[in-house]
């Protein structure tokens, strides 16, 4: 019914149903080599519905409607241009309205493309490198494009890490690691069975991903878990419904899944309380409680191509109970406070922060440990001072709660939060002199922690072929800004040529700031570049090179 957008491109980035946030993604993501300008055929016949052109999200995208399901393409450099004209249909439009922005529906007289018509140029527009972000939508939600054109996959997914956990009053008390090895017959838990006190709620979160013939990571398409060759959960990603997407910190564990650096997906194999996402099958909800006999666990992990991967697992209920000590129980629909026994930590919660009752734990955290913990023990101009960890780490909460840390006071001192062996973010920040605390609001469990961030960001050329770029009329100087902890503010970027402001913008994705100049300025004489930017703690940067 629809063939694939780009000619000779099949590897992807992402596909539908990854973690985004909290929320999920809408599409699949086609590699582009690093490269713009590769042309994009319409799937099939389809009348243009709507045109975007915006700096953020899908950037430049186009909408083509195809009688009950909605092909989207965004990141574009450029649209088709033929009979309908597009590009300069958008370009005439902006210059109307005066702005650089611009989201058009089409009403009446539609532009018609047919099966194989060149709709548009992939670029890098939006967010993220050169690639083409691709949707199939319906009026109930998002499809998957490999139904329709399964891409070339001869690799199995790849299981990384398997985590038993124990449920009890609505959260998380007990969760134990164990890695996975893959040999000649399989992959293989480096523990062949688990014991837990019978009658224990056990359920099971797995690490694992996709190759999809490229190097980076996708998430897989299916997960089934059986227990005694009987199937008690199904997860897939045939489809995304609308009301799906407030469900993608239901579907990960967020404290585990990330697309920040090195892409990482951690799923839940159980249906929590409020889970409603229709990915999840009917044979069970994945709880396996355990009983006098061992219960054999097997998991089988599927990609769109039908490569699988299967992992078993033995559950006992010869063991010792879990301790839940320190942990307090939590209604829903009632604030609270909790603090740990020193007083030097505490965390608020709001009537609406819980959606189910749930046992919560807050305790203090070593700052040479929660260094170590966090993985950046080669963050120079990170100085711990205080941490502290909020349990459990999987709890997404419904509303933000209120994290409180007593320390002295300072300009350069943030509260930020982490994850084991991820780098602290930084979290907005007020001290409370009456107080002598830090607050700071989260949506999810985890370290806390008050760190000293005396370093200012670092600004260097990049490579020589990224540091100048022609884009008609004009010339982009790129300069390379980063900072390690805090993370720039982008609000405190100054840029100056030869004494005179400059407007500029930050890419994220690059890690660079855009300075755009006038062809005409670069006549073989001798001009200056400034460039002046702060860190979320307030320590500045200053950039001066003459240019020529």
């Amino acid at each position: 019914m629809f063939s694939w957008p780009l000619g000779g491109l099949e590897q992807l980035s992402a596909t539908l149903g990854e973690v985004r946030g909290r929320s999920l993604h809408s599409g699949v993501d086609i590699k582009t080599r690093g490269l713009n300008g590769h042309p994009v055929y319409a799937p099939a016949r389809g009348t243009v519905s709507r045109v975007l052109s915006k700096e953020n999200g899908y950037g430049n995208a186009l909408f083509l409607s195809h009688g009950g399901i909605e092909s989207v393409f965004g990141h574009l450099d450029s649209f088709g241009e033929g009979a309908a004209r597009l590009n300069t249909f958008i370009d005439i439009v902006k210059l109307m309205y005066n702005t650089d922005e611009l989201d058009f529906r089409f009403r009446k007289a539609r532009p018609v493309f047919d099966r194989g018509q060149v709709v548009a140029y992939t670029g890098e527009t939006g967010s993220g490198p050169p690639h083409l972000h691709y949707e199939l939508r319906t009026k109930d939600g998002y499809l998957n494009p490999l139904k329709f054109h399964p891409v070339r996959d001869t690799q199995p997914p790849v299981i990384d890490r398997l985590y038993i956990c124990v449920e009890e009053g609505g959260g998380t008390i007990a969760e134990r690691a164990i890695r996975v090895r893959r040999g000649w017959r399989g992959y293989a838990p480096d523990e062949s069975s688990v014991s837990f006190a019978q009658g224990s709620r056990v359920f099971l979160k797995l690490a694992c991903y996709d190759r999809v013939n490229s190097q980076n990571s996708v998430a897989i398409h299916r997960i089934a878990v059986f227990e005694n060759d009987k199937k008690i959960f199904t997860v897939a990603f045939d489809e995304v419904r609308y009301a799906d997407l407030q469900y993608g910190h239901m579907v990960y564990d967020l404290s585990k899944s990330t697309i920040d650096g090195s892409a990482t997906y951690t799923y839940f194999l159980c249906k929590r309380a409020g889970n409603a996402f229709s990915g999840i099958g009917a044979e069970g909800e994945g709880y396996i409680l355990a009983g006098p006999s061992p219960k054999r666990v097997r998991i089988e992990v599927s990609d769109f191509a039908g490569n699988s991967s299967v992992l078993e697992i033995a559950v006992r209920g010869d063991g010792r109970p879990v301790e839940s000590a320190g942990r307090v129980k939590f209604r829903r629909g009632a604030p609270a406070e909790l603090a740990d026994a020193s007083g030097a930590f505490s965390v608020r919660l709001r009537g609406d922060s819980l959606r189910s009752d749930a046992l919560l734990g807050l305790e203090a955290v070593a700052p040479d440990a929660a260094r170590a913990i966090s993985g950046s023990a080669g963050i120079k101009e990170a100085g711990f001072i205080a941490a502290c960890a909020l349990h459990p780490f999987d709890l997404q909460y419904a509303a933000p709660v209120e994290i409180s840390i007593k320390g002295p006071r300072g300009r350069d001192i943030l509260l930020y939060q982490f994850f084991e062996g991820r780098p602290p973010r930084p979290l907005p920040t007020s001290y409370i002199a009456s107080r002598g605390e830090y607050r700071a609001r989260s949506t999810a469990g985890g370290y806390f922690a008050l760190i000293r961030d005396t370093v200012p960001p670092s600004i260097s050329l990049p490579p020589t072929h990224e540091f100048m770029g022609d884009a008609g009329p004009c010339r982009k100087l790129h300069l390379a800004v980063h900072d390690g902890l805090s993370r720039l503010n982008e609000s405190s970027i100054e840029c100056m040529f030869d004494g005179e402001s400059l407007p500029c913008a930050y890419d994220i994705d690059r890690r660079w700031v855009e300075i755009v100049l006038p062809r005409a300025v670069f006549d073989g004489a001798y001009h200056h570049v400034f460039l002046r930017c702060a860190d979320a703690a307030g320590n500045t940067a200053v950039f001066s090179s003459p240019l020529r």
